[in-house]
């Protein structure tokens, strides 16, 4: 668990294997921003039903043409497992570029990667950052924002000469495409850090390190738009109004429980 105090006193602590509640701050469990976005953009129940409707439609096959149902079970369990196992591997890919990338950036002593993608991925990574003379101001920090009442660990916070003192927000993503939920994401993020510590963060970019090895590394500006923290703020209010649905059906179930028990 990693512990810190923000410019405003409070104590910030992070658990990468925290489950649900991976953030607390001075005790209370808080939200992580990626997560809100997530459940928002298509990450959360959207991409399961996505997923288990593929299983589905598999057994409804297996079944019109006349398939035993432990044969269609047996192959179904087994794509799941397999399915399984291609997440796991992305996870871990990007978890682990994520950790080199930091000490490499920050002079950490550290071990080469051995396999691929990941070995391609980090020298890759190693160029580009030699080439783009970067000096780097701080790296994984957890933040947190009174206002929003949200936390976040952002990858890393840069300067170059040109830019004459001002400050760069940097995100670190294996993704194979820019998407929508990212500007939002490090739009949250620079408000978190403005709000945590006496930084001010004047640009922001998404550096896409692809898993392919015929792609090249890529860095988008993303514009300091106000709509990218109102959409954060929309996830948020989003969240706060399902919860509320879901506390309503509880108490809605219940109450039709108890009347037939009555009857």
């Amino acid at each position: 668990i990693i512990k810190a105090k923000d410019k405003n006193g409070n104590l910030i602590e992070f658990n990468p294997k925290g489950g649900r509640y991976r953030y607390r701050v001075n005790g209370e469990p808080k939200k992580g921003v990626t997560s809100l976005i997530g459940e928002r953009s298509g990450k959360g129940a959207l991409m399961w039903w996505s997923e288990h409707i593929v299983y589905q439609a598999l057994s409804n096959k297996f079944k019109a043409m006349g398939k035993p149902i432990d044969f269609s079970q047996q192959f179904t369990d087994d794509l799941k497992a397999k399915v399984k196992t291609l997440k796991e591997e992305a996870s871990s890919i990007g978890t682990n570029l994520h950790k080199l990338a930091e000490c490499y950036v920050t002079k950490q002593d550290f071990a080469l990667p051995e396999t691929e993608p990941l070995k391609t991925m980090f020298d890759k990574f190693t160029k580009w950052w030699a080439k783009k003379g970067f000096e780097v101001i701080a790296t994984e920090t957890t933040c947190y924002s009174q206002e929003l009442d949200v936390c976040g660990t952002f990858d890393a916070i840069v300067t170059h000469k040109a830019w004459k003192g001002k400050y760069a927000l940097l995100d670190f993503k294996t993704s194979k495409d820019f998407f929508i939920d990212q500007p939002i994401q490090i739009s949250t993020y620079k408000k978190l850090i403005e709000d945590s510590t006496n930084l001010k963060i004047e640009y922001l970019a998404i550096v896409k390190i692809p898993k392919d090895p015929k792609e090249e590394i890529q860095m988008r500006m993303f514009e300091l738009k106000p709509r990218y923290l109102k959409a954060f703020k929309a996830c948020q209010f989003l969240a706060k109004v399902e919860l509320d649905f879901a506390k309503r059906q509880r108490e809605y179930n219940k109450k039709i429980k108890e009347k037939k028990n009555v009857n």
